[in-house]
């Protein structure tokens, strides 16, 4: 098995990596062509301070290469879960804005990501009642009576050239219901058999090929390959960082986030009529398309702009230009950073919970900041700025907690380590040593800004989200602690910290938690 991860892109040139497809034989052999336009995980609608991404620019790029894809392939353009949440427009408009976007872009098949139920059931329901897409998701179903969530499409034949059949379904994460809101109305089944009934199904269907649209992440998604033999290409989502990989025959590709890259994938099939014994024959060839420094394509922006006026006659645009700080050096929200490593602004945060909640100890977890940005010294820090950064608009709350409690409540956080999770902790008032090498994992030393060791069987004040004391990501053990207090959302207490600090100076890494891995 090879594996390939991208970062976001330094310029415009496609990275690619492919087999040429045969020339299609004159002998009876049946033989079909599938392009697959893919993305996932799309927040920002906007391109970043590089020029990267963009929704309207993302509609330049889809349709030059709609424009390109031969006349006797099949098309199919997919959006992989997390799309209607997850910004400060996605707040806004509980995904409307989106659903509008994709409908003119033409995505045909969508599956459901934990992100889509931030708003509750039935505003997803809305949701997809406005779009035209096709909805999949086999495992997510209705709790009272085990049908499938209102209008998701189980399993779908698509037929291909000369009697082949491509066959498709899709899982959204199980974790959903720690990861958002979805209510107790949905439940989310086992992705693994789900998956193991869909291909059956398929298969009985005909299907010679078949494409599993994902949620999950890319550990999951090996995991799939290799326990549910069948699935020929799984196109997924929710890492926010590119993957193109084979597990076993199963090819497996990710496009990061927020169409900062276009997936173009073509699967040559052919089945050849002297020796049908060898099955299909499947080449493979792909190519990440760079979404940076396109132009605009004006209808799209010009539905973009219709929200984003509504937004801004809504908006104080005098409070949000607002300067609450300084920076005095590069601070940091990039998402590869928070979510697996110390990143200065996930300890920037967790300081100001602790010092304007007044608590012992302060933890935000990494996927409650989701700019993605690096900001250079002598930035001037705004309200705005904290709005985009931080769009969830989650209370504060002091948590009161026995030492051990919290112990085992950081060892959950970090229960995906190494691997990107938006559970991972940053820290105030604490410093810790945690041993990955250990079966189980293991916090070997826990001490506070003295340096004293936290007294495991004392209670501690922990300012956090009202998302993390209740046990979100599934970190249970935060049940175990009392919330005593609830404060302000959090993006208007980190604005009150930085207005009385002024300059904020903060080092790339500090420390507070070293991994023995």
């Amino acid at each position: 098995m090879t594996e390939t991860t991208l970062t976001p892109p330094n310029d415009a040139v496609p990275m690619q990596a492919s087999t040429s497809p045969q020339a299609k034989p004159q002998t009876g052999d049946q033989t079909a062509k599938i392009v697959v336009l893919s993305v996932n995980d799309v927040y920002d609608m906007v391109p970043n301070e590089n020029g990267y991404g963009g929704i309207a620019q993302f509609a330049t790029l889809l349709e030059r290469q709609r424009a390109l894809v031969p006349e006797d392939a099949t098309l199919l353009v997919t959006l992989n879960g997390d799309f209607l949440s997850g910004s400060e427009m996605g707040e806004r408009f509980k995904g409307a804005h989106m659903i509008e976007l994709m409908n003119h872009l033409g995505i045909e098949y969508v599956v459901l990501g934990n992100h889509e139920f931030d708003f509750g059931a039935e505003e997803v329901k809305k949701r997809m009642q406005e779009s035209t897409a096709k909805w999949f998701g086999s495992n997510v179903r209705d709790a009272a009576t085990g049908a499938l969530f209102d209008r998701v499409v189980d399993t779908e034949i698509i037929p291909l050239q000369d009697g082949l059949k491509l066959g498709v379904f899709g899982v959204c994460t199980e974790e959903t219901p720690t990861l958002s809101f979805p209510g107790n109305t949905v439940e989310f089944e086992d992705v693994f058999a789900t998956s193991r009934r869909c291909v059956e199904d398929l298969k009985a269907q005909g299907a010679d090929f078949i494409l599993a649209l994902t949620h999950l992440s890319i550990a999951q998604d090996k995991q799939l390959a290799r326990r549910v033999p069948g699935i020929d290409l799984m196109l997924g989502g929710h890492d926010h960082e590119p993957f193109t990989l084979y597990e076993g025959k199963t090819f497996i590709h990710k496009s990061g986030q927020n169409a900062f890259w276009l997936a173009r994938l073509e699967f040559q099939l052919t089945r050849s009529a002297e020796h049908p014994e060898r099955g299909l024959a499947v080449l493979p060839q792909w190519s990440m398309l760079a979404n940076a420094h396109l132009p605009p394509q004006p209808a799209c922006q010009a539905i973009l702009y219709k929200y984003m006026r509504a937004m801004a006659s809504e908006d104080d645009p005098e409070k949000n230009a607002r300067v609450l700080a300084t920076l005095g050096t590069m601070l940091s929200t990039k998402t590869a950073l928070l979510r697996a490593g110390e990143a200065n602004a996930g300890n920037l945060v967790a300081d100001a919970l602790r010092s304007e909640l007044a608590a012992d100890v302060g933890l935000i977890n990494g996927g409650f900041i989701r700019g993605d940005k690096e900001y250079p010294a002598r930035t001037s820090m705004t309200v705005g700025t904290l709005k985009h950064e931080m769009p969830f608009p989650r209370p504060g709350v002091v948590v009161r907690i026995k030492g051990s409690d919290l112990r085992d409540a950081l060892l959950q956080h970090l229960k995906k380590y190494p691997q990107q999770s938006g559970s991972h902790p940053h820290v105030s008032g604490l410093k810790l040593t945690v041993d990955m090498r250990s079966n189980p994992p293991e916090i070997t030393k826990m001490v506070n800004d003295n340096g004293e060791p936290v007294d495991l069987e004392a209670e501690l004040t922990v300012a956090t989200s009202k998302f993390v004391a209740g046990g979100g990501d599934g970190c249970s053990s935060w049940l175990k602690g009392e919330i005593v207090r609830e404060a302000a959302k959090i993006p208007e207490i980190v604005a009150d910290f930085m207005m009385k600090k002024r300059l904020l100076a903060y080092p790339e890494t500090e420390g507070r938690i070293t991994i023995l891995d």
